[in-house]
């Protein structure tokens, strides 16, 4: 049965989303500028500008508790829900032009992703779940693939900035690759979750994430009826 506060919360993040994508596509020549980082972590300029636009949105309308890439934690009404916010995930893509980059808005429930939106806005793909209700694309339905065997799958995969690169973390992730048929890294793994939710890859593996970075694309593989496992402290 569905759950109406749930589709209310998904409304809301859907629109928290658009305005945030709008202005990433508006603002494209004045926000794509380099503010900040150390070693492989780049900030721009739109990280800072979307985070504001779905905060506003958030706090406005479903004032829940706020895990953030830009602010961090952000305190709000006492619950079960929190939100967890990547404004811009994929930022060196949308600095340098390359499509997948994806607006990341899930919510958890007792620490949980129950529901999501990557809002691919370069390829005008929005992803949308709620876990138990289902899975969406542009509100068509989607099923993750049923390959089964690694052999004949597509592995979605990634370095990310706080990723382990010493010689056995890497010798691991070639170990891992060397199972799969194919690999994809594509620098977002919120559009990578999402892309194994729409059964375009049939896993997604990588270690230095934050919650930030999954939550909203593990609660669409969920409801895509996938299966989920985070291990370690993600924020």
């Amino acid at each position: 049965m569905a759950d109406p506060e749930l589709q209310d919360l998904l409304t809301i993040a859907q629109d928290a989303a658009a305005l945030a994508s709008a202005g990433l596509i508006a603002h494209r020549a004045e926000w794509a500028v380099v503010t900040g980082g150390a070693g492989r972590e780049v900030k721009i300029d739109a990280d800072v500008r979307a985070e504001a636009l779905i905060l506003e949105a958030l706090t406005r309308r479903a004032p829940f508790p706020i895990i953030s890439e830009e602010r961090g934690r952000i305190a709000g009404a006492a619950g079960a829900f929190a939100w967890a916010v990547d404004p811009l995930d994929g930022s060196v893509n949308y600095l340098r032009g390359y499509p997948h980059c994806a607006v990341s808005i899930g919510l958890l429930r007792d620490g949980a992703p129950v529901l999501g939106i990557v809002d691919c806005f370069a390829l005008r793909e929005s992803f949308t779940g709620i876990v138990g209700e289902g899975a969406w694309l542009n509100g068509a339905p989607i099923r993750v693939s049923s390959v089964a065997d690694p052999r004949a799958g597509i592995l979605q995969t990634g370095v990310p900035a706080r990723a382990r690169t010493d010689p056995l973390s890497v010798a691991a992730l070639g170990e891992l690759i060397n199972r799969w048929q194919k690999v994809r890294m594509i620098g977002s793994a919120a559009t990578a979750l999402a892309y194994v939710a729409a059964g375009r890859a049939e896993a997604y593996c990588e270690s230095g994430s934050m919650i930030w970075d999954i939550a909203a694309g593990c609660a669409l593989v969920k409801a895509a009826g996938g299966e989920v496992r985070i291990a370690g402290a993600l924020d």
